[in-house]
């Protein structure tokens, strides 16, 4: 419909006096009428354009039954000169030619009782060249239709890329008007996101440096409480010689571990995005857990009852320094919860049906509402504890779904809390992320 109008603007002279001008120039008389303008998409036989719009998106033969003879030339891609009969006896010279590129046959009627009748001493020639005239307006505005339409197409593949994320994407548009600010909002559009982008990416890096560090803070602080839970021991058990024995080799183990954890600090940040390099191999858990045991927890046996179920081998394939982080972690936990009151710790172990084997560590604490487990338990930098960050839970889940397996937690508040830790018993090829459940255990 649009452009309709303008080819209905380009073929109507400014003022019938023009218009009546423009004829006597050419050797035409004054009508009072204007020419019929017809588009007809040759595909489909559908009147496309038509002066009065009545026609428009009809079939011809539906609409303009007697054009059949001229429709049936145009669309067999004919050009030249016609007549046809109207309704009343009206009877029309028609020029048409054709439009390829855009599919459409395009013709000027023109009343011919009205143009030719005082014109039959100049011959049908003046008529001729006043339609060829016509259609050569009409073709040059369809010219400048299909170029603006080649603009709206580079504007519309140049959008299509940057939604795709080539915000390198340019438009360029070389003529004026509506379509080149729409290309230029699109060019602006695209910087502004590479800037946001390269924003977000300073921001996310930053993050990562702040989360590995308290990640790796809370290690360190792990470890400085397992030794001064042995300082403290040994001013009442140094005089035993059988104490004295695993309190050096407990402080040599200890030293190790700090060592490992300061050698983190050179590494790339990994842990915030789950790429954990494992060291996977099979290990014996047993000895794993009653060495995190022997450090963490039987210093302090006088306050707690630690009950310990172990069988005598349990052999899975894992990285035993990061399990080892994780054990530790969650009897740490569990101790903290009891807090000084005291409580039981219980430690069990064992082989599961599927391949699987377990960890559970489980006190006798506050324990932790519903609400709490499903929204923050696993979140970083939570905690109910009146010390620490909360990095050590989320950390335990990212290693041991980095491990192929899955933490559980069963808790109830008043009534303590039990975590387990389950892990496939089998070498796996590739790491696959599981969610845990934490609605069971």
């Amino acid at each position: 419909v649009r452009l309709g109008g303008v080819i209905e603007d380009a073929a109507a002279p400014e003022s019938p006096e023009e218009g009546d001008a423009a004829r006597r120039g050419q050797g035409l008389p004054r009508t009072g009428t204007r020419p019929d303008i017809i588009a007809l998409d040759d595909a489909t036989d559908t009147i496309v354009y038509h002066t009065n719009g009545a026609f428009n998106h009809q079939t011809s033969a539906t609409a303009m039954p007697y054009f059949a003879n001229v429709s049936a030339r145009m669309k067999s891609g004919e050009e030249g000169f016609g007549f046809y009969d109207e309704p009343g006896g009206v009877r029309r010279f028609v020029a048409f030619r054709q439009a390829r590129d855009l599919g459409l046959s395009l013709a000027v009627a023109e009343d011919y009782g009205a143009a030719v009748g005082p014109v039959r001493r100049s011959g049908l020639f003046g008529i001729a060249l006043a339609l060829a005239a016509a259609l050569g307006a009409l073709t040059l505005l369809l010219i400048i239709a299909r170029r603006e339409r080649r603009d709206i197409a580079r504007v519309a593949r140049g959008a299509s890329a940057i939604a795709a994320g080539q915000l390198d994407q340019r438009i360029e548009v070389s003529r004026s008007g509506e379509t080149r600010e729409l290309a230029e909002n699109f060019n602006r559009m695209s910087d502004r996101l590479r800037e946001l982008i390269a924003r977000e990416a300073e921001t996310r890096q930053f993050q990562s440096f702040v989360r590995i560090s308290a990640m790796i803070s809370h290690d360190l602080k792990n470890a400085i409480a397992g030794l001064s839970m042995l300082v403290a021991n040994m001013e009442r058990q140094f005089h035993r010689e059988e104490f004295r024995a695993d309190a050096i080799e407990s402080l040599r183990e200890a030293t190790e571990k700090l060592k490992r954890t300061v050698a983190r600090l050179s590494e790339p940040v990994k842990s915030m995005s789950g790429e954990y390099r494992l060291a996977a191999r099979p290990a014996d858990l047993v000895p794993i857990i009653r060495r995190v045991l022997a450090t963490n927890a039987e210093p302090s046996r006088p306050l707690y009852d630690i009950e310990v179920s172990l069988p005598d081998a349990l052999v899975a394939p894992v990285d035993a320094e990061r399990i080892e982080n994780v054990v530790e972690n969650l009897v740490i936990n569990a101790l903290e919860a009891m807090g000084a009151k005291g409580g039981r710790l219980t430690v069990e172990a064992g082989a599961l049906e599927g391949d699987f084997v377990f960890i559970s560590v489980a006190d006798t604490g506050l324990g932790m509402s519903e609400e709490f487990i499903k929204t923050r338990l696993f979140r970083p930098f939570s905690t109910t504890k009146n010390k620490g960050i909360g990095l050590g839970l989320f950390t335990c889940r990212e290693i041991v779904e980095a491990h192929g397996g899955r933490l559980e937690v069963e808790s109830q508040a008043g009534a303590g809390t039990r975590f387990r830790v389950v892990l496939p018993s089998r070498m796996f090829r590739s790491v696959e992320r599981q969610k845990p459940d934490v609605s069971k255990g």
